[in-house]
């Protein structure tokens, strides 16, 4: 049968109630799921977020605008066992090599107390720092450090749960740095909030 419904094109003309209570009819009696109802929301075209590398996903490479990368572990904020770190060091490095294939420089830095052995920290190739004895202040002092020359080039990915480091991640977004975060099963809502979920990458295994 021949099309009785009115057409409109968009900014042309609005459609009436009728002819959008028809559409939806028809449409649901045909199998089809009708979304014009709902509220547009103003998020990024998938095409955009591929060509900024941030394309959702756990392994989505970042290929553009980051030459460096540095990785800042809280390692007594994360529970990792001892027994476990070399498994979860190998894991980690290949996230991150995934992540950000042209990154010409990497570097690792473990935030551990005063009285911890760094031997197993060095064998797997993490510089350690002991450093004051107030961890939290020690890696924002890092981190800060690490951002100073070409934050807008630089991938810093925080390992950590706490919270407290929200305020630092806002303050390097502010400053052009990209703020990854590796975080594990616990973490706090308020440092989660601060990250999008594309910059979330998954704890290792």
């Amino acid at each position: 049968p021949a099309n009785t419904l009115s057409r409109w094109e968009n900014g042309t003309t609005k459609p009436d109630a009728e002819s959008l209570a028809a559409i939806h009819s028809i449409a649901l009696e045909n199998g089809a799921t009708v979304n014009f109802f709902k509220k547009a929301t103003g998020t990024q075209p998938a095409s955009q977020k591929l060509r900024n590398g941030e394309a959702s996903g756990k392994s989505s490479p970042v290929t553009k605008g980051i030459s460096r990368m540095a990785a800042f572990l809280d390692f007594q904020n994360v529970g990792v066992a001892e027994k476990d770190f070399a498994k979860f060091n190998k894991s980690l490095r290949k996230k991150l090599a995934d992540r950000f294939p042209n990154s010409k420089r990497s570097r690792f830095r473990a935030f551990v107390d005063s009285g911890k052995n760094s031997r197993m920290f060095e064998s797997n190739q993490w510089n350690v720092n002991k450093g004051s004895g107030n961890r939290d202040k020690d890696i924002v002092k890092a981190v800060r450090d690490y951002c100073q020359s070409n934050a807008k080039g630089t991938a810093v990915v925080l390992l950590t749960k706490d919270g407290d480091f929200a305020s630092l991640v806002k303050e390097m977004q502010g400053k052009g740095a990209h703020v990854y975060l590796m975080a594990p099963p616990g973490a706090s809502k308020k440092l989660l909030d601060v990250v999008n979920k594309q910059r979330r990458i998954p704890w290792p295994a």
